[in-house]
């Protein structure tokens, strides 16, 4: 039926064309009837009538798709234009029919792989805990599939990621003794961390399986009666199945559900006018009014808390790797229907505060959906090593004492060579997100005729909405350098935002300081002043040396500083100076 829809589209732009020449032929003829009384020639009234045979035809066509697509008509089109709408109402049928179709394809595969789980029993002990604890995840993820309404969502995805479980559960169980060593060892880590080492152990051991799997050994015959009373002889030993204690080390059910992540408290930031330094293990003192003085202003921003240190349970599931699957599974959703940019727009505007983020600690936020966001990431990657992200679970092995979730991250930094390309990955994303939907900042600087205002979060937790700071009026106080101090996690970057609502053009000059060096981890971005229409971007990157931005305000209308720790490691303590200048003279000895 599309390709009916395809045709009449084309025959439609064809007679509208015709109609176009008829139109024309048939103004000159009646320039001709009423100045000289001439009738028109028989071939524009025959092209006429041939014209609304086709146009009629035409009609009867689109009205058969409108009814086979569902679309109702009150009355019949009257002329071409009438038609065009029509066309789209039974195109954007066709479409929602197409999303239900792939959805319901969807459904039925998932429920499928689900049934046949629940349909897993094991050899001796119906109620073995990891075997009715995957159960009522299959009995779950029914539910939830079958809850699916829309094609496109994070719900879908979601729910149709933890299929995959489920799926290579069933591979293990019914193609076991096929395997070769390394689809075995692929499946059974799968299995392990969907649903702890007990299950995948009483699969390895060819406990479980489907009804009919199990033959029952035939019945002893009894022993002859002997003569004399004779000690009873020993009962054959039998071979035990093993318990859940034979198959694993203790049984930890795994949650149907992950646990919100805890937000650390929050840390109150100072605003001096004197350089400031915060020592990592020292409380900051009380938050006090700043004083007005000439002296360049310094912004810090508290280090965030330590990461608690989490537990281990051998016997459960890893979840380390939440990051990753959650990151590769979005990715794999979109990489052939969008681009990098078209992305990054996407995830930002959900979440702006993503690459403040370390990868590791992104499901800790938004009750896990932010690790999605890092899908961008994967993309970045992938294009570094195409096949890549493809190949990442085929590099962990059996026996590693270290976490999945710490593998998958060293092979990330390795195949995606992002201590060396993480700069450029900042800046795509930068530009990519502006002007909208933008990106988080934890400082701002806004200028204007009148004074300068200068902004800052009031707390270090990443994501924090609101906004505090201090008014400079003299000249003295605004057009100096301005510091703000900040510590960022592994592969994350930082923001500030400076603009200005004034005609003249300012001077603005950049530098950054890591652990106490001079360090190139900045970008800025230019955005033109004017609309978003008009709207250009320039990234520059900050050298050692800093760099000067002449025409804040009359050429740009905004500047967007990243600063960014490409150490895939450690965290590093940066520093940022904004130079602010009244003309447009470098703060500098060497030009940026």
């Amino acid at each position: 039926m599309d390709a009916n829809v395809e045709e009449i589209g084309r025959e439609l732009t064809a007679l509208t064309q015709r109609f176009v020449e008829l139109g024309a032929s048939l103004d000159e003829a009646a320039r001709a009837l009423q100045g000289a009384g001439a009738p028109p020639d028989n071939g524009l009234v025959d092209a006429l009538a041939g014209a609304r045979g086709q146009f009629q035809q035409l009609r009867s066509q689109a009205l058969t798709v409108a009814d086979a697509a569902g679309v109702p008509t009150a009355l019949p089109p009257q002329s071409l234009r009438d038609l065009e709408p029509l066309l789209r109402a039974i195109e954007a049928a066709l479409r929602e029919r197409a999303r239900r179709e792939a959805l319901e394809r969807i459904q039925q595969s998932a429920m499928a792989v689900l049934d046949r789980a629940l349909e897993i029993i094991h050899a001796d002990d119906p109620e073995f805990p990891a075997l009715v604890a995957s159960h009522a995840r299959a009995r779950q993820a029914r539910a939830a599939i079958q809850a699916l309404t829309e094609l496109d969502s994070d719900e879908t995805r979601q729910a149709v990621d933890g299929v995959r479980p489920f799926a290579d559960l069933l591979s293990m169980v019914e193609t076991r003794d096929a395997l070769d060593d390394d689809g075995y060892a692929q499946l059974e880590e799968s299995v392990s961390r969907g649903f702890g080492r007990a299950l995948a152990v009483a699969v390895a051991r060819g406990r479980l399986g489907f009804e009919g799997d199990f033959v029952e050994p035939p019945a002893p015959e009894p022993p002859a009666p002997e003569p004399e009373a004779v000690p009873e002889p020993e009962a054959p030993a039998l071979e035990l199945a093993p318990s859940a204690e034979d198959d694993a080390s203790p049984v930890v059910t795994p949650d149907l559900e992950p646990e919100a992540a805890v937000e650390p408290e929050p840390v109150a930031a100072s605003l001096e006018t004197e350089p400031v330094t915060i020592e990592d293990d020292v409380p900051p003192e009380p938050e006090v009014e700043p004083e007005m003085a000439a002296e360049p202003v310094a912004m810090v921003e508290a280090a965030p808390p330590p990461e608690p240190e989490a537990a281990v349970e051998s016997s459960g599931p890893d979840e380390t790797a939440q990051w990753w699957l959650a990151a590769w599974a979005r990715w794999s959703g979109w990489k052939s229907s969008h681009d990098f940019a078209s992305a990054v727009r996407e995830e930002l505007g959900k979440y702006p505060f993503l690459l403040s983020v370390p990868i590791q600690r992104s499901p800790e936020y938004e009750d896990g959906l932010l690790a999605y966001g890092y899908s961008i990431l994967m993309d970045h990657v992938e294009k570094q090593n195409p096949g890549c992200v493809g190949n990442a679970l085929n590099s962990l092995r059996p026996g590693q004492t270290r976490p999945v979730g710490a593998q998958l991250y060293d092979y990330l930094i390795a195949e995606g060579r992002l201590r060396e390309t993480y700069a450029d990955f900042v800046k795509n994303v930068l530009v990519a997100a502006l002007p909208e939907p933008g990106v988080w900042f934890q400082f701002r600087i806004l200028e204007s005729k009148e004074d300068t205002r200068i902004l800052q979060r009031p707390s270090a937790r990443v994501g924090d909405t609101e906004l505090s700071g201090q008014r400079l009026a003299s000249d003295g106080q605004r057009y100096n350098e301005h510091k703000f101090k900040m510590t960022l996690g592994a592969l994350t970057a930082r923001f500030i935002q400076v603009s200005a609502d004034v005609k003249e053009a300012r001077g603005a000059g950049f530098k950054v300081v890591a652990d106490g060096a001079p360090s190139d981890s900045g970008w800025v971005v230019s955005v033109t002043a004017g609309g978003r229409a008009g709207t250009k971007l320039d990234a520059k990157r900050i050298s050692a040396d800093g760099l000067h931005v002449p025409g804040l305000g009359k050429e740009y209308g905004a500047l967007w500083v990243a600063v960014f720790n490409p150490d895939p490691t450690v965290d590093r303590r940066y520093e940022l100076s904004v130079f602010l200048r009244k003309d447009t003279k470098s703060p500098f000895r060497v030009r940026g």
